[in-house]
């Protein structure tokens, strides 16, 4: 037993080294004790379940390396709680389908879900649901563009309620998913199967619900799923790519149980946000420390989505390990700059389309929509093309009036000032200026 005690307190060293000491106290100061190895699993006590599934969900990656770095054998370190150790191992029944965790990707928890003003309602109404599932909201819905994190927060609450209660059956599914589940037990006449996968769920936790587009009886085979586990009081979880009054191709009874509940969207991260976004991911994936100018060179050039961020993050670290170079602002700006100008000439290129979807969205020529007149039918959309060209085009002011007929600087500003501060209080707005987006 001394040589498995003697590895943690060698991997405790190597942590305590690597992360700040605030970070390191809060996580390990108290998790110094390994009870027991069985089958290369080294048991390690936690004084908590919250610690314990804050080190399993953030820090296992980084202790695995450190740990394959101290010995040639193949062990493994589990953190548990004392409960644990004490508590009779229950006899896990086999079924032909894994859920609970199996089906869920670890690290989405809300311990590493960055949260901020552009997912902070999402965020809360998800905590809220745990509390209750099934009852509070069902189902949830969860609406927004491509990588701003809806998935992860979808699968935070199927982990959270996992760990609260091992015995929940749990599935996480993509749509698309969901219809070649159905076609495939249609074509084998084996219904049993599809039917053993989705009855009797506790969550049911469905991505890219637009998708179901794609299939008339599955959508039926899913009204049937979504009216028994509400009936039943059982936790429902749906994202999607728009509102669901916005679901082209999905049946209305379907979309009209959709809102039975709330829905809550996710939209583009802040600068803040985006810099916290990037210090959490070297925190869970790299020992490199990287200064907050470059973190900040990183976050102002890649706002679009969380995805587009973070490998911003991973060719500034990817480039620092090939030329084995120091991470300054200089080799950032070297690394991403191909990826920048490819970025901004795609978009440049791109504003003239911009203007032709705002023109027919609001069904108005695009010589108004440019044009000098005042009329109220002309303002508003002429003042979305400003916001739009100024944040997603990242176009100067100067470079914008010149394309609006030679408006001057001001007037531009204040343009797009005002959808900016209209869209955070007008729902309506904002999900026309979401849908423009969408379109382009």
């Amino acid at each position: 037993m001394d040589f498995y005690q003697n590895l943690w307190n060698q991997t405790k060293d190597v942590l305590q080294e690597n992360f700040a000491e605030k970070t390191f106290e809060e996580m390990f100061s108290e998790v110094n004790k390994v009870v027991k190895e069985e089958n290369g699993l080294i048991y390690v006590l936690t004084p908590s379940t919250l610690i314990k599934t804050k080190i399993n969900n953030i820090y296992s990656k980084k202790i695995a390396e450190i740990l394959a770095g101290l010995t040639s054998q193949k062990l493994k370190f589990k953190f548990v709680c004392e409960e644990e150790l004490s508590s009779p191992v229950k006899e896990v029944k086999k079924t032909p389908f894994s859920f609970n965790k199996n089906n869920l990707n670890l690290n989405y928890t809300f311990e590493s879900f960055v949260v901020g003003e552009s997912n902070r309602l999402a965020y809360v109404t998800s905590m809220k649901i745990v509390e209750q599932p099934g009852v509070f909201i069902n189902p949830l819905y969860i609406f927004g563009g491509i990588g701003l994190g809806k998935t992860h927060l979808m699968q935070a609450i199927g982990n959270f309620l996992s760990e609260k209660n091992l015995d929940s059956k749990i599935l996480y599914v993509q749509a698309n998913d969901f219809i070649s589940d159905y076609i495939k037990a249609v074509q084998t006449q084996n219904m049993q199967s599809f039917e053993e996968k989705y009855e009797n769920l506790d969550v049911l936790l469905v991505d890219d619900i637009q998708m179901l587009a794609m299939g008339n009886k599955s959508q039926q085979e899913f009204f049937k799923l979504f009216n028994d586990m509400t009936t039943r009081q059982k936790q429902i979880v749906i994202t999607s790519d728009c509102p669901a009054s916005k679901l082209n191709g999905i049946m209305d009874r379907l979309t009209s149980r959709f809102q039975m509940g709330v829905s809550v969207d996710i939209h583009q991260p802040d600068l803040n946000q985006r810099i916290n976004i990037l210090k959490r991911k070297l925190l869970e994936n790299s020992t490199k420390t990287v200064a907050d100018d470059v973190l900040i060179y990183i976050a102002e050039n890649f706002k679009d989505n969380v995805r587009e961020l973070e490998g911003g993050l991973n060719r500034v670290l990817w480039y620092s390990e090939v030329y084995n170079t120091e991470i300054t602002l200089e080799m950032a700006k070297e690394s991403l700059d191909i990826l920048i100008k490819s970025q901004k000439t795609k978009e440049n290129n791109n504003y003239e389309n911009a203007l032709s979807v705002i023109s027919n969205t609001y069904n108005i020529s695009l010589a108004d929509l440019l044009g000098k007149s005042r009329n109220s039918r002309y303002v508003l959309p002429r003042h979305i093309a400003m916001y739009i060209l100024k944040n997603h085009y990242h176009l100067t002011y100067t470079k914008i009036g010149s394309i609006l007929n030679g408006r001057d600087h001001t007037t531009i500003m204040n343009g797009c000032n005002r959808i900016e501060e209209e869209i955070k209080t007008d729902s309506q707005l904002k999900m026309a200026v979401d849908s423009i987006l969408k379109k382009i």
